[in-house]
């Protein structure tokens, strides 16, 4: 019951989504214990107002989807604006990584430098290392920021889509 109460209070002192590896070693506490009792706790919380989800690899306490309308006005609105710019750009990236600049150029047909640049800033994306091509150009990916912010566990989670590099590449993309 102790072990319980530690894991509970853990993930709800935590700013981020805590891994069970993370509360497994600081608490002292068995990994397939730990894993166990966040099973109970989700259960616990299931149906009520807030429960502890999965995301980002890791768990946090969220407020239930079905009453965010009756919250909205105790939650001072303060999401990360990101303009369609961005948010096609992200795609790609989340889509495609890890992703050269010229290859999300070739998929966009915009130079993407200032959107990479303010994803980068809002920690949405990273520079995963570089491409063993000549120039050695950096290579995108997304963070774990990115899964916390769009509610997902990993990767795994996006919703299918299309969007291979060069599929949507024309005729016209400047190379003649």
């Amino acid at each position: 019951m102790q072990q319980k109460k530690l894991i509970e209070a853990a993930i709800f002192l935590s700013q981020t989504p805590v891994k069970v590896s993370e509360l497994s070693q600081k608490l002292n506490i068995p990994l397939e214990t730990v894993e166990k009792l966040i099973e109970e706790l989700q259960e616990e919380y299931r149906n009520r107002g807030i429960q502890i989800k999965k995301v980002g690899g890791g768990y946090r306490f969220q407020t239930d989807p079905s009453i965010s309308k009756g919250l909205k006005p105790f939650v001072e609105d303060r999401p990360v604006k990101l303009s369609k710019n961005l948010l096609e750009v992200l795609a790609i990236v989340a889509y495609n990584q890890p992703i050269t600049k010229r290859e999300i150029f070739q998929i966009r047909g915009q130079n993407p430098d200032g959107a990479l640049k303010s994803l980068i800033e809002k920690g949405l994306i990273e520079v995963a290392g570089r491409a063993p091509v000549p120039g050695r150009p950096k290579l995108y990916r997304t963070t774990e920021e990115f899964l916390v912010h769009f509610g997902l566990n990993s990767l795994e989670d996006l919703p299918p889509v299309d969007l291979l590099i060069g599929e949507n590449v024309g005729e016209n993309s400047g190379s003649s």
